[in-house]
């Protein structure tokens, strides 16, 4: 009896320890711990597509940023786009915000084409440049039918 209990002990401390360790890593994986400052960036489309918040906003390729929130003007129904993005990076505010794919099934993004003017987005700034989101949908639509 006595072993009995000794080794459901250890099977419990076993899984105890496993289960901490599990949410230590989830938790550095989603940036708990690490502290990244950010700041605002808003954009204007007219069809945002599937983005969703928590999207990914890059720079060649490389993610800066995420989709933080979505909501619609109500003025010119428009879809307005809330980024957070590293604070360290500078984007000139000519820049050309665009809507991508990863693919034809992959997720949206936010692909940032930097532009060549001197002054920099700050935070709470609205993007000028930019692209809406492309549905395959329409290019066949507009390819069988016109």
């Amino acid at each position: 009896m006595n072993k009995k209990i000794n080794i459901e002990f250890i099977i419990g401390l076993l899984i105890l320890i496993i289960s901490v360790i599990s949410i230590y890593y989830f938790s550095y994986k989603i940036n708990i711990f690490k502290k990244v400052e950010t700041f605002q960036i808003n954009s204007n489309f007219f069809d945002i597509g599937n983005m969703s918040i928590g999207n990914d906003v890059k720079i060649n390729g490389v993610k800066v940023g995420e989709v933080s929130k979505i909501e619609l003007d109500k003025e010119n129904y428009m879809a307005v786009v809330t980024s957070s993005v590293e604070k360290n990076i500078k984007i000139p505010n000519d820049s050309i915000f665009k809507i991508s794919n990863n693919g034809f099934v992959g997720s949206s993004y936010i692909e940032i084409q930097l532009g060549n003017s001197e002054k920099p987005i700050k935070n709470n700034d609205y993007s000028v440049n930019n692209i809406d989101a492309v549905s395959l949908e329409e290019i066949i639509n507009n390819f069988i039918f016109k």
